[in-house]
């Protein structure tokens, strides 16, 4: 039969049928109620076990009483995103909460409030951004659903009781329609490109601008790549990460292994594609793989004509003008923009358009979303399916139209 007494904030007692004495209670961090217990041979040695964990329970509860919005941040990052997800995907982590970083990341957790957290939600909409222009509506969805499964973390991890951003509201989603190329925009935008003349776009003296031997080679690198990008709707990170290994010549298909991505710290990192549909063959038409068989060809000599300027260790079907991968960046800048310009097509057109361009097309011109999906890389044809659902509500309108003229031929 158990001897009880009161001790402290819960009960001390010896248990006969295990020959131990027992200390069972309660105790609450930032709310959250918690069941401990221990055991030990003696009386002594017992309230020596409970006096300790008294002394650890101040200590950490002083602790969490201090830890600001940063310091979590920064520690869920480390040990439960970093070690669990892509590089790409950690990045994008980082770069999201770096706004609330920087705007609340000096506030101590238990002072986080809902009404604080809508505020940086509001502000971020007219004042976010690296020019304070603002930013997207869907910019700022994303950054809430980051810091709630951050706080999420937060108490899970005994750091806090309720998570604040609950009671905030997200901004309205926005649906934005991706800017697509037709049949004769693209083919008008691949002359302009494959020309070069566009490098000239925006210059009113073109004797300024040295059309060396490094500038044809990146108009013709960079025509074979736009080339290849509205053949495949091979994402930007695939086509800097292709390999002429992984190109088939014979069977007029690339096989997409690999990407070449960039993050905050380090650029041209070479990393596994974004999903695992996300590697796959793709079929290409055999005039874009004549066109690419010609630059390998020319890429060769450019290669010879360098010497060990040119290093080209990984093979890579489209570089820079040293054999190193090509940078996003410069070639957004100082060849796509011009491009998109000298096309006289939307500066909304984006690189990642090309890929759009692709998919629109081929479904407007009857082939199956499933197909589609395979050749994108998508996880499922759900996600094609969401994406051009727009594309598939115009074709559905042209519908009566074909049944028509189907029915009309066979009368």
């Amino acid at each position: 039969m158990a001897n009880r007494r009161a001790w402290g904030e819960g009960s001390m007692y010896f248990s006969q049928s295990k020959n131990v004495w027992v200390w069972e209670g309660n105790y609450t961090i930032n709310g959250v109620k918690k069941r401990k217990s221990f055991t030990a041979r003696s009386r002594k040695e017992l309230k020596d076990k409970f006096e300790k964990f008294k002394e650890n329970y101040s200590k950490e509860m002083l602790l969490l009483d201090k830890i600001t919005l940063k310091e979590w941040i920064e520690k869920w990052l480390e040990l439960f995103v970093k070690p669990t997800v892509k590089i790409k995907t950690y990045d994008n982590y980082r770069q999201r909460l770096q706004y609330a970083v920087e705007r609340l990341g000096s506030i101590k957790l238990r002072d986080l409030t809902a009404i604080v957290l809508q505020e940086f939600l509001n502000d971020l909409l007219v004042n976010g951004g690296q020019n304070n222009q603002g930013l997207a509506p869907d910019s700022v969805r994303r950054i809430r659903t980051y810091l709630k499964i951050t706080l999420d973390s937060a108490i899970k991890n005994n750091l806090m009781a309720e998570n604040p951003i609950e009671g905030t509201k997200a901004p309205k989603k926005t649906k934005k329609k991706p800017v697509v190329l037709n049949e004769e925009q693209t083919t008008r935008f691949l002359e302009i490109v494959k020309s070069g003349r566009y490098i000239y776009h925006g210059i009113k003296n073109p004797k300024f601008l040295n059309r060396n031997e490094g500038t044809e080679y990146y108009i013709k690198s960079f025509y074979n790549l736009i080339n290849l990008a509205l053949a495949s709707g091979m994402r930007i990170g695939e086509l800097r990460g292709l390999s002429w290994f992984n190109v088939d010549f014979e069977k007029n298909v690339v096989s997409v292994k690999t990407q070449i991505i960039d993050t905050v710290d380090e650029d041209c990192i070479f990393d596994d594609p974004k999903t695992e549909k996300s590697v796959r063959r793709i079929s290409i038409d055999s005039s874009t793989m004549k066109e690419l068989l010609a630059f390998k060809d020319y890429q060769k000599q450019y290669a010879n004509n360098l010497g060990d300027q040119y290093d080209n260790k990984h093979f890579l079907c489209f570089t820079n003008t040293f054999g190193k991968a090509f940078s996003v960046s410069n070639f957004r800048k100082r060849y796509f923009s011009k491009m998109v310009a000298a096309a006289e097509i939307s500066e909304d057109y984006t690189i990642h358009c090309m890929r759009h361009t692709h998919a629109t097309l081929l479904l407007k011109n009857g082939v199956s979303p499933k197909v589609v999906s395979e050749r994108l890389g998508h996880s499922s044809v759900i996600v094609t399916l969401n994406i051009y659902a727009h594309v598939l509500e115009e074709m559905e309108q042209e519908a009566p139209g074909i049944w028509e003229s189907i029915v009309n031929k066979s009368i």
